[in-house]
């Protein structure tokens, strides 16, 4: 009798700390979506999307500390993070090495160590999902600066911007992104106007083996109105990147009326890219070769290192044909730099069903000759794949390791 009482009181204490093992309520509360969490074959898989926090980074490390300060039976822990519905990232830890990192009884360099980060191939359990993104909007606000350098008579020519946006996710991997150009001031087109620089749709997709996909349609920067597709592949993690675009475009502006010509019809672009990353440095050299949206061929390579959020590049385009860049000269090749750095609130408002937001990066180039109009490609932000940096398994064991420093 006595054992079958202790037997009783063990179940019950195991069936209560079971019970316990909420991660979803907590972190409903802090306002990430896409919610699920399952427990099978002594695994707890935790999926979840974070639209809270600007850096992934952060938003790793909030949902470590809400497994360690939660009690769980199980210690083989997985999460998979998406993004617009969509999974991208696995991580494959232990509950052991969690309560470690967080309580300081190991570095972040051993947990990385320990753990298994990689592009993800799971997907998107049967379980209803709590707190779902879908059908909730970001009222954005970031900032462009278009700017010249060098001309005797006025040495820095300027045009800064205000760039309010509204993106939506309406469905799994399906957005609307519309972007309007606020101009504060001319002096280097003398002709720019406050205009639309994007409204376009956008699906996300990831077919089977862990190929991720977009097709969008709209107007796009470049005053290029058409469709886009892409697609992108990954080898060894996040080593080795495979590229491939393709567009269709005409070039006018948006409130060209419809019966009107367009400037330039029928513009096929296309584009393969291949990128290798040397991870302990976090840094990418890429090459693209391809045709461009002004119907000049040729190749771009870049040399960029990424900080968490911050991205320095320096680049070389060279094309076929002589384009007209600055100061009315023709160019066929340009050089320069890229740097982007995040801007705005670590941590947004929860998301709602239209939350007010500052931009989250704010990107400046230098283009040495001034042919900036050589190797333009169609462009659509806040997708998936322009989002993929910040989902690479390397960023997210440098963020961590960066982030726990010192603790």
């Amino acid at each position: 009798m006595r054992n079958l009482i202790i037997t009783l009181l063990l179940l019950a204490a195991s069936a209560n700390l079971q019970a316990q093992c909420d991660l979803i309520t907590p972190l409903a509360k802090e306002g990430f979506e896409n919610l699920i969490q399952t427990n099978e074959d002594g695994e707890l898989q935790l999926h979840y999307e974070n639209r809270r926090y600007r850096f992934e980074g952060l938003a790793l490390q909030k949902v470590l500390e809400v497994i360690a300060d939660t009690p769980c039976l199980t210690n083989s822990i997985t999460l998979i993070i998406y993004n617009k519905g969509i999974p991208v990232t696995e991580i494959g830890t232990t509950k052991v090495l969690v309560d470690g990192l967080i309580n300081g009884v190991i570095s972040a360099k051993e947990f990385t160590s320990s753990s298994r980060f990689d592009f993800t191939t799971k997907k998107k359990p049967k379980e209803k999902a709590i707190q779902s993104s879908y059908l909730k909007s970001d009222l954005a606000v970031g900032a462009r600066t278009d700017y010249l350098l060098g001309n005797f008579d006025n040495p820095i020519r300027w045009t800064p911007m205000l760039l309010p946006s509204l993106q939506s996710t309406i469905a799994k991997g399906t957005q609307i992104n519309t972007t309007f150009g606020v101009v504060l001031y001319d002096d280097l087109y003398n002709w720019e106007t406050s205009r639309f620089r994007y409204a376009f749709a956008s699906h996300n997709g990831r077919l089977h083996g862990g190929i991720f996909t977009r097709l969008s349609a709209g107007y796009f920067e470049q005053t290029q109105y058409g469709i886009e597709g892409h697609a992108t592949k990954f080898f060894f993690g996040d080593q080795l990147r495979f590229d491939l675009n393709l567009s269709l475009t005409e070039n006018r502006f948006l409130d060209t009326p419809p019966g009107r010509r367009a400037i330039d019809k029928n513009h096929f672009s296309y584009g393969v890219k291949a990128t290798y990353r040397y991870t302990p440095w976090t840094t990418d050299l890429s090459i693209h070769y391809g045709r461009y949206i002004f119907d000049d061929t040729g190749y771009t390579v870049l040399l960029q290192r990424q900080f968490n959020e911050v991205f320095i590049g320096f680049f070389m385009r060279e094309v076929d044909q002589q384009i007209v860049g600055s100061f009315g000269k023709l160019y066929e090749r340009n050089y320069g730099f890229q740097f982007t750095v995040p801007i705005g609130t670590k941590k947004h408002l929860k998301p709602n069903y239209i939350r007010p937001k500052t931009d989250e990066q704010y990107t400046l180039d230098y283009n040495y000759t001034g042919g900036v109009s050589i190797g333009r490609r169609i462009y659509a932000p806040g997708t998936v794949i322009a989002e993929l940096e910040e989902y690479y398994p390397s960023t997210l064991q440098k963020a961590l390791e960066s982030l726990f420093k010192g603790r």
